[in-house]
């Protein structure tokens, strides 16, 4: 089972509004591993960051950023400890109370969290958006992506970017060894010094 949305280049390119430089390489390469390892090869971190965000389907997009989070140099408060705590679950077990439970972590951890910006993405990973008693509103389908992306890229950047040189290439790794084909869940197995 693939991670992709699609495994056609051109089809995923539709999946999003992608900036010209993404479209551009994407005209020279053949597959999405190929557009991400030159992505990667020219440094271009936040553009390989948001192919895969939106790219991949939910599930494998949430574990590719826990996995980033968990392998973040940087002590969590308590509150994002339990958030990440509340991420696991729902990866074990998607259910609707698992994704309710996230609606609100943007708003109590902050924006500048990158634990917050995950836990929203599930909140928009799939149904209403409106409290439970109300009419049901559906999610912007770019709303997660954006979410996973701005996760990832956060976590990156902690610590006033000190590790981002480091980070950036490494998490894109663990991206495009789920596009190769490596299952979910052996992600968390991985040590980020070996990739």
């Amino acid at each position: 089972m693939s991670a992709l949305l699609f495994d056609d280049l051109s089809r995923l390119l539709e999946v999003h509004d992608f900036n010209g430089r993404i479209v551009d390489l994407a005209q020279k390469v053949k597959t999405p591993s190929h557009l991400l390892t030159s992505l990667l090869t020219e440094q271009s971190y936040s553009d390989s960051v948001i192919f895969l965000a939106h790219c991949l389907k939910k599930r494998y997009s949430i574990s590719w950023g826990y996995v980033c989070l968990i392998h973040t140099p940087v002590l969590w408060s308590s509150q994002e400890v339990n958030v990440l705590e509340g991420i696991n679950s729902w990866l074990k077990e998607p259910a609707e109370k698992y994704r309710r439970s996230h609606e609100k972590d943007l708003h109590h951890l902050g924006v500048k969290s990158p634990i917050a910006w995950l836990g929203q993405a599930i909140f928009w990973s799939g149904g209403s958006i409106t409290p439970e008693d109300a009419p049901e509103v559906n999610p912007s389908p770019s709303l997660f992506g954006q979410a996973v992306s701005g996760a990832v890229q956060l976590a990156a950047l902690v610590e006033n970017a000190m590790h981002s040189d480091k980070l950036y290439p490494q998490f894109i790794k663990l991206g495009i060894k789920l596009v190769e084909g490596m299952h979910k869940d052996d992600l968390l197995a991985l040590s980020l010094e070996g990739i």
